[in-house]
């Protein structure tokens, strides 16, 4: 194993740690641990974040060589794994797992200061790792490899991560219906993420313009911001009406 791989696997253990510990102090403030289920939910979260941190993997195959992409594709090694299948395969993995063990309170807001502070270290670890590169740049502050002067992509979004968590910490209070703190994260994320694409060195499918994962990334954002936009009125109009 060589230095680099130890400096990722070392910010990532590190990274997790801090999560695990700042969802639980979370999870202690909201009240989350007291439903017997909980915790299975965050199980479920795990596992399906895996899975799709592997399936996320598809919008990085190469056009040049997708047959051999697609061949070891379950190659760990050669294929990698994406944070955007990783968080998207937590959410779904989730929401199953609270219908399963009837969880019916949103339970997201406990990972909205979490998940940043995990993704700032992991992208320190990759920067490290020699991984998830940027392009070339002439820019004062590019990074040399191999030869190459680069994007320190990475570093860009872990110091983004550390701003969203430190934005999110500061409004963790205010009043808002239950859930939307975490949509906040996804939809600051996938716009960061869709920002950071178009200096991201790997070669990637791509529609038009974009790539795949700046397209989902998009979607992603539009999504939630709708989500935010219906609850925040149906509250609006819960309150008026004298609705419980």
């Amino acid at each position: 194993m060589t230095s680099g791989e130890l400096a990722y696997g070392a910010m990532v253990l590190l990274g997790a740690v801090l999560a695990f510990a700042i969802r639980g102090a979370e999870s202690r403030r909201l009240g989350y641990v007291k439903h017997p289920g909980y915790r299975f939910v965050g199980l479920s979260c795990l596992l399906g974040a895996a899975l799709g941190a592997k399936l996320g993997m598809l919008f990085y195959i190469s056009p040049e060589r997708s047959g051999s992409s697609l061949v070891n594709f379950f190659d760990l090694h050669v294929a990698g794994k994406t944070v955007l299948g990783a968080l998207t395969g937590g959410y779904i993995a989730g929401e199953l797992g609270k219908k399963i063990v009837r969880v019916d309170f949103s339970t997201g807001d406990a990972l909205a200061i979490a998940l940043p502070v995990a993704l700032a270290f992991g992208r320190v670890g990759c920067f490290l790792g020699g991984c998830c590169y940027g392009t070339p740049t002439e820019v004062p502050w590019a990074v040399h490899i191999r030869g190459l002067s680069i994007h320190p992509v990475q570093l860009y979004e872990a110091l983004a991560c550390l701003a969203l968590a430190g934005f999110l910490y500061r409004i963790r209070g205010r009043d808002r219906p239950a859930g939307h703190l975490f949509r906040y994260f996804l939809i600051a994320y996938a716009l960061l993420r869709f920002s950071c694409e178009f200096v991201r060195g790997e070669a990637q499918l791509r529609l038009g313009p974009l790539s795949w994962a700046q397209v989902y990334c998009l979607a992603v954002a539009l999504g939630f911001t709708l989500s935010v936009i219906w609850a925040r009125r149906r509250a609006r109009a819960d309150h008026r009406t004298g609705s419980p």
